[in-house]
């Protein structure tokens, strides 16, 4: 345990210091464009943006949203405003999740989960931030400032006010409808379905009187992610905008961004934001060219994808995902949604053992149906599959303690003669069948499975908000009472009071400080991650103690 224990150490200080030092990954599939200029403050073109056209009756009594009319080219027309309209909010209920549309643009307002509370503890999570000055998630948008103030607060007449997506009701549609009297109208049709957690959005854009203009469209999520955890020991996780492109997942941190667009081309599979438990990604479907991150400013980050267009003209489909990163979920929806869950440098390594952990808690939570209890289980299979490995440590272990006393006479008797010594050693390895490596390599061969179930564990969403019992209600966070980190350092203790040691004195009191390190060090843990620790601590011990007092030579 000694070995594993500093291994352990230098793999937590190596994660700290790759989330916290080592530069970001390199992009080369990403191309830099030069910054563009803030639509709020950039002029409109001298040429004219609409055709002036006597205004066209809109259906229903409906009055449209006034763009600008055209201006002799060495002119510039102000942005327009609007006419203010009632802004209809749209719910669509689906299970325990309700999608929030508004009219105005659009877009989407609020995405509420129910099921999981936010950190005030007062109501569901948001995973839309509510940021004033900042534009809703889906708008649309073009880099004309005139025509960007419709799109985001224009009138798109909805065809329901309600939608409840069920088991009963598998499948709804929900339309958006933008006409202007000058002909310029856009369309946005969303398809929910109850069995899947994709929504598919559908986008025609026409603007019959801006041929010339030839505007270039894109859809924006933004300017962040609700859903984040305030954890101090939340460093392994990456927080922010986050493509798939060309097989490569590239996270961009905004600020180390130096221009205002980065733009991907090629196979684009997503654009996300995505934080430890939560992300929303836009999909390509039809009708898109490449994916961009766009920073307007240092707190307003979106993540977009560009339109073709003909003329003014477009026609795209693209899929919505907007909830948890749950393994299972995303594997199942297909387009490699699955690596939007990133275990860190080291984590990805031993990826292939952290996913079959994951499915086996979740395999004893649905026997249990708590997610603590579940994590004793899984210790306790986990260290019956490992027990081979472990009584084979601990019987060298015992082993080299007994030879102990005649290692101290070779050295003393030879000293000075390395050679001399290491002949000798090697025919009392032999003549007591003892293996000098037998405690560490069974050890060093566990490595991969506990830092698997950390990561496991670390990232899981089924443990937020999951209650264990007592004062433990909630195995993400850190225990707020500091019982279980106390607890397992005491069991470490115990449990390096009973391995048999070789080492002189100053270095057993050095091992002997590493349970108080690692009780500060978990402090900070999720509460699961502690439990788990704990009881395999006091599986090991009992282990100990049936090898050094039970079991015979």
């Amino acid at each position: 345990m000694l070995a594993f224990g500093l291994s352990l150490v230098v793999f937590i200080l190596w994660g700290v210091f790759l989330a916290k030092i080592s530069p970001p990954p390199q992009e080369p599939v990403a191309e830099v464009e030069q910054p563009a200029q803030d639509p709020k403050n950039m002029p409109l073109p001298g040429t004219p943006e609409i055709p002036s056209l006597p205004p066209q009756p809109l259906p229903s009594g409906e009055t449209g949203t006034a763009l600008p009319e055209s201006k002799p080219p060495a002119q510039t027309v102000p942005a327009p405003t609007p006419e203010t309209r009632e802004e209809i909010l749209v719910n669509v209920t689906k299970g325990q999740t309700t999608l929030v549309f508004s009219s105005r643009g659009g877009v989407l307002k609020h995405v509420e989960m129910h099921q999981y509370t936010n950190l005030s503890g007062d109501g569901p999570i948001d995973l839309i931030p509510q940021v004033a000055g900042t534009k809703f998630p889906l708008t649309l948008e073009t880099g004309n400032a005139a025509v960007d103030h419709v799109l985001a607060n224009g009138h798109f007449e909805p065809s329901q006010r309600a939608i409840d997506v069920s088991e009963s009701n598998p499948s709804s549609v929900l339309v958006f409808h933008l006409r202007h009297p000058s002909g310029f109208e856009v369309k946005r049709t969303f398809h929910f379905k109850w069995d899947d957690p994709l929504i598919s959005v559908d986008t025609q854009i026409k603007a019959p009187n801006m041929v010339a203009d030839n505007l270039q469209y894109s859809v924006i999520w933004g300017p962040g992610l609700g859903g984040a955890v305030d954890m101090k020991a939340d460093f392994i996780s990456f927080n922010g905008p986050t493509t798939f492109a060309n097989n490569e997942r590239e996270e961009i941190r905004p600020e180390e961004m130096d221009k205002s667009v980065i733009t991907f081309r090629g196979d684009i599979q997503w654009t996300s934001f995505q934080n430890k438990y939560f992300a929303a990604a836009l999909i390509p479907d039809q009708g898109f060219k490449s994916a961009k991150v766009i920073k307007k400013s240092e707190d307003e980050i979106y993540v977009g994808l560009n339109f073709e267009s003909v003329q003014s003209s477009a026609s795209a489909t693209h899929l919505l995902y907007v909830g948890t990163k749950n393994l299972e979920t995303l594997e199942n929806s297909g387009h490699k949604l699955f690596r939007l869950i990133d275990y860190g440098w080291l984590g990805n390594k031993f990826a292939f053992l952290v996913k079959p952990m994951l499915k086996a808690l979740g395999f004893f939570y649905g026997i249990i149906g708590n997610y603590g209890w579940a994590i004793i289980c899984l210790t306790f299979v986990i260290k019956i599959i490992l027990f081979p490995l472990t009584h084979k440590s601990f019987k060298s272990m015992k082993g080299m303690q007994k030879i102990a006393p005649h290692i101290k006479v070779i050295q003393e008797r030879h000293k000075g003669d390395r050679q001399k010594i290491n002949e000798e050693m090697i025919g009392l390895y032999k003549k007591y069948k003892v293996n000098p490596l037998g405690g560490c390599l069974p050890m060093l061969l566990q490595i991969p499975v506990f830092i698997s179930l950390y990561h496991a564990l670390f990232f899981s969403i089924e443990l937020r908000g999951a209650p264990f019992m007592l004062w433990i209600q909630d195995l993400s966070a850190q225990d707020p009472y500091y019982v279980t980190p106390v607890l397992m350092g005491a069991t470490m203790f115990l449990q390096q009071k009973m391995t048999p040691s070789t080492a002189d004195p100053v270095q057993q009191k050095i091992f002997m400080f590493m349970p108080i390190l690692f009780t500060f060090l978990f402090i900070t843990f999720p509460s699961g991650l502690v439990i788990y620790w704990t009881v395999n601590n006091l599986l090991t011990i009992a282990q100990q103690y049936y090898i050094y007092h039970v079991a015979k030579e």
